[in-house]
């Protein structure tokens, strides 16, 4: 009988070690319990937190009587402006806001938070189109036309920044474009521009979120050039394609799901930056990133630091669904 119990005990063991089930719990549970208490969680609390009101000494009122969409009413509605009106002058002051030569044609204005979201969406597109246009030619280089010996070198230069702390980068920028700094003193040197306000300006936060972010652009996109079979490109230029409409017909195409991936890689953090246009840029360069830590910090405004916060998720979630329609789901 102690041989028997012996012998089952291991087996029985084993047995439940091998059910699928229990290696599927096994390996889901660590994880599923960190982001349930780390993520979830907290979005919940945060979520709850954006229905509710701001008390008189920044206390978060969460009475039922208080519970509502005022939050987000606040947000986007100016006093006294239907729904309808609501849209017709956002989109009315963003193009006379960011489009060259074009005024306003809307006689009021949106809400101070709705410009500041317009105004982290301009960043970010302008981030994005920027590190494409650098990046591109970049990633292009290094995979269809870098000595293989230099190709692991040259990818180790590009996140070779990423081995300093994302401040010291940032300070680094912060010197470099401060009034006596060494671009400042170029440009007096070279005579374009002796007495030119660089720091705390768009210019210098656009530089900063540029400089910071390019490298998510060359990556996926490097990756998407080389994983590509040059004798396609062969194949066309026998069939007649010139070197550009080789580029253009096959290279381009074939590399837009690294393109794509890229873009949302850089857009999505440019949008929600925050150390950057706090320590490079001015009061006339805020985003809804230093809105957001102002209502959680200086401000006291808990309920709407959250509405701000989901909608800006809103929005990202959103560029994360056109990345997936415009790739099918491909990363790379």
């Amino acid at each position: 009988m102690a041989t028997n119990t012996t012998d089952v005990g291991p087996g029985l063991l084993t047995r439940v070690r091998r059910h699928k089930y229990v290696g599927l719990v096994t390996n889901i549970l660590p994880a599923s319990f960190w982001l349930t208490v780390f993520f979830l969680a907290p979005l919940a609390v945060m979520l709850y937190f954006s229905f509710g009101e701001r008390g008189a000494f920044g206390e978060v009122l969460l009475g039922f009587e208080y519970l509502g969409l005022q939050q987000y009413t606040t947000f986007f509605i100016p006093d006294g402006a239907t729904i309808l009106e609501t849209i017709w002058i956002s989109i009315a002051w963003a193009i006379g806001h960011f489009v060259p030569f074009v005024s306003n044609p809307a006689t009021t204005q949106p809400t101070p938070y709705v410009q500041l979201l317009f105004k982290s969406l301009y960043f970010g597109t302008l981030t994005t189109v920027v590190s494409l246009l650098l990046g591109y030619p970049m990633a292009y280089y290094v995979a269809r036309h870098a000595d293989q010996r230099w190709q692991t070198t040259l990818i180790a230069l590009i996140v070779l920044p990423y081995w300093a702390s994302y401040l010291v980068r940032v300070y680094a920028i912060k010197i470099l474009l401060a009034k006596n700094g060494l671009i400042h003193n170029l440009l007096a040197m070279l005579g374009i521009a002796s007495d030119v306000q660089l720091l705390y300006t768009d210019f210098a936060v656009q530089f900063g979120l540029v400089y910071i972010w390019v490298p998510f652009m060359i990556l996926p996109v490097y990756a998407s050039l080389e994983q590509l079979n040059p004798e396609l490109n062969e194949a066309a230029m026998d069939l007649g394609a010139d070197r550009l409409d080789s580029f253009r017909y096959v290279t381009l195409p074939l590399s837009m799901p690294g393109v794509v991936a890229g873009s949302i890689l850089v857009f999505i953090p440019a949008v929600g930056a925050y150390v950057i246009p706090d320590l490079l840029g001015g009061a006339s360069t805020a985003t809804i990133g230093e809105f957001i830590a102002a209502q959680f910090g200086a401000a006291g405004n808990w309920p709407l630091g959250s509405a701000a916060a989901f909608i800006l998720m809103i929005i990202m979630f959103g560029a994360l669904w056109a990345y997936q329609r415009g790739t099918g789901g491909d990363f790379i």
